[in-house]
């Protein structure tokens, strides 16, 4: 046993000699990263400009950092006259000094996040310089009130509030088409009841932001498309921007909404108390509630003249060439309904439907832009910004093919429970099991109407809404209650 150790000594003595003289020979041998134990290295001068690592065991490297991830971090130091890289774990490191030519404040190194659950973030900025402006961006696309809705941009505000951006900026572009985009649907079709939809977002921008955040950011909306309820949306916020090819309007024919049904009296209450929600959105956001009117009532006359630059609104037509028109009163009988081709060519003006010029000149935008870039420059950030890489377009995407795969799933569910049947001859057993599957796909169902039910309407699919189901339910529990098993 003596014999086999003291050779066990001498091969390992022998290698580590063999080790040494070659430092000391001709050219240094490049030495892998990792495969060695560090050496010990000398210990440099604080101010000497050098990167430097202390480690929990006391350790100290100094050298220049060449990588850095949000768990290794990989320096080339010198020991011996030789050069070498290692990576190491920021698990094992207890403050990392960023050389700079002077002393430079030690950083300590981010918590090891567990590969399989990944640790929550309280704030997670994307870059060292605090001087930059971060900018969390989420797009509003899709069809408003279904892939535009709460849930999903509730998500994706509070994914942004990990970052503390200092600009929040909403890109506005909802599908206002029929037919899965083969129809453009026209500007005085009016959707002024989706105004219900975005009472039930507003909230998000006017009350939860400003609660919730501890760093208030500047809130942008940027308008390619905003149509039908999508139109509220921006109304809410101060720093509105416009494509050139952006437009914002779709509610207008509010007096046509009940048609003749009722007493006229009833239904000018039912149009005011509209109104006043739609105007209250307005005013939020410091804008003039008649333009609110002018969107949404196709009798309404409303024209302006520019004073210092400002518009003064006057509720009649234009009585001097200073004076613009924006609506009129849409009179057929007097000529002044708009036609087909007017529509056409979005130059229509029973309703007001704002355009990136309107809207310039009504101060309700601050300027036109065609980029992001374009915004960002406009934004007067443009040489010292980030944009943060947040997961907007993975909240807002997943909601949205959600929502698609609820609809296919509930038309294959009531499918398949109008499909569970009772061979001949089942008996009682029979029965039961296919009541139990009948109950079973109406929970299934339920589940989904639940998860989505803002933006998911049975009637489209076609199903059954959530308490059509329950009644089936209980119709189901009672027929099994006055079911009995097959005498012999």
């Amino acid at each position: 046993m003596t014999t086999k150790l003291s050779n066990r000594l001498r091969r390992a003595l022998g290698g580590f000699v063999g080790l040494v003289a070659l430092a000391g020979m001709g050219p240094a041998l490049p030495i892998a990263a990792g495969v060695l134990t560090t050496p010990t290295p000398v210990v440099a001068q604080e101010g000497s400009g050098q990167d430097a690592l202390v480690f929990k065991n006391g350790r100290r490297i100094e050298g220049k950092i060449l990588d850095e991830t949000p768990t290794t971090i990989t320096i080339q130091f010198m020991t011996a006259g030789i050069s070498g890289t290692s990576t190491f774990q920021k698990s094992e490191i207890i403050s990392i000094t960023r050389g700079t030519g002077a002393a430079a404040a030690p950083e300590t190194p981010a918590a090891v996040k567990d590969p399989v659950k990944p640790a929550p973030r309280t704030a997670a900025p994307s870059s060292n310089d605090p001087s930059k402006k971060k900018v969390y961006i989420i797009e509003l696309s899709g069809e408003f009130g279904k892939d535009i809705s709460q849930t999903p941009i509730r998500n994706a505000v509070r994914d942004a509030k990990k970052f503390e951006p200092d600009y929040l900026i909403f890109v506005m572009d909802n599908d206002w088409s029929r037919s899965g985009g083969l129809e453009e649907i026209k500007d005085d079709e009016g959707a002024f009841d989706q105004l219900f939809r975005a009472e039930d977002i507003a909230p998000i921008l006017n009350d939860e932001i400003p609660r919730e955040w501890e760093r208030q950011p500047t809130v942008v909306f940027w308008v390619k498309k905003a149509m039908g309820g999508a139109a509220f949306l921006p109304f809410n916020c101060r720093n509105i921007y416009f494509h050139s090819e952006g437009k914002m309007g779709g509610i207008g024919g509010l007096t046509r909404i009940f048609g003749n049904m009722g007493d006229l009296v009833v239904r000018e209450k039912q149009f005011s108390l509209r109104l006043g929600h739609a105007e209250g959105m307005a005013i939020q956001g410091g804008y003039d509630p008649r333009l609110i009117l002018a969107m949404a009532r196709d009798e309404y006359v409303l024209s302006y003249r520019l004073e210092g630059g400002k518009p003064v609104y006057l509720e009649r037509m234009p009585q001097s060439p200073d004076e613009f028109l924006l609506t009129d009163d849409g009179d057929e009988q007097g000529g002044r309904r708009d036609d087909i081709v007017a529509l056409a060519r979005g130059e229509g003006n029973d309703c007001l439907t704002l355009t990136s010029k309107v809207a310039f000149e009504l101060g309700v935008s601050k300027g036109t832009v065609d980029s992001m870039d374009d915004l960002i420059f406009k934004l007067g950030i443009a040489r010292n910004h980030e944009i943060i890489p947040g997961n907007s377009k993975r909240i807002m995407k997943g909601w949205s093919d959600g929502l698609v795969d609820a609809r296919r799933k509930l038309a294959k569910l009531w499918r398949d429970f109008n499909e569970v049947q009772v061979a001949a001859p089942g008996g009682y057993q029979q029965r039961t099991q296919a009541r139990g599957r009948q109950r079973a796909i109406c929970d299934e169902m339920q589940t989904l109407l639940k998860r989505y039910e803002e933006a998911l309407d049975a009637r489209e699919v076609p199903c059954p809404d959530w308490a059509t189901l329950n009644i089936i339910k209980e119709r189901l529990k009672t027929e099994q209650m006055a079911d009995r098993p097959d005498r012999r």
